[in-house]
């Protein structure tokens, strides 16, 4: 995976398919600490021990359509050539919270991608009742919440497209604003 909103995509599709129905995705950009920091928590079934112990191995996945799971030991692979790391805590039925840190200014270190529609990828998600981002910048936040916004919206589709269009623009704006510091 080239950037970082790939791999978000990637353990966001796990955490659905553990039945989260709230993701609340963290991003944190610190240039005082060189800090890179995802954060991405679900309130999906949660993890065994034994589980957990594996879930960095690149030949252990749960899926049976396949061998292999990639996504979360490419992500500690990419972490670690930025002088960071990744960790993962979980709870059977209480869910799972995965961290990754990176030196924000590693040769390393990848770049964000294409966050925005990668938010918006997950929000239209139908079994994704909420999605939770905050995005920090030296100190600026930017917040986001889809169960806000389909509470505002009041049954009308995210997917209509002037909705689509519109809260593509907003969180691409503030997202822009924010990293204008960088």
């Amino acid at each position: 995976m080239n950037d970082l909103s790939l791999y978000l995509l990637d353990i966001a599709q796990n955490a659905i398919a553990a039945k989260a129905s709230i993701l609340e995705i963290t991003l944190l950009e610190d240039t005082t600490k060189n800090l890179l920091s995802l954060t991405i928590k679900d309130n999906g079934i949660g993890m065994s021990e034994e589980t957990l112990a594996k879930v960095t191995d690149p030949f252990f996945t749960t899926r049976t359509t396949r061998t292999v799971g990639l996504g979360i030991p490419f992500l500690k692979m990419a972490s670690n050539l930025a002088l960071g790391d990744l960790t993962i805590e979980s709870n059977l039925g209480m869910g799972t919270t995965l961290n990754t840190y990176f030196q924000l200014n590693h040769i390393n270190t990848p770049p964000l991608g294409d966050i925005t529609e990668t938010l918006y990828i997950l929000m239209i998600h139908p079994e994704l009742k909420d999605l939770k981002y905050s995005h920090s910048v030296d100190g600026m936040s930017f917040d986001f919440d889809s169960g806000t916004i389909k509470t505002i919206l009041d049954g009308v589709p995210l997917t209509e497209p002037s909705i689509m269009a519109y809260l593509k623009s907003y969180i691409n704006t503030n997202i822009q604003k924010l990293r204008r510091t960088l």
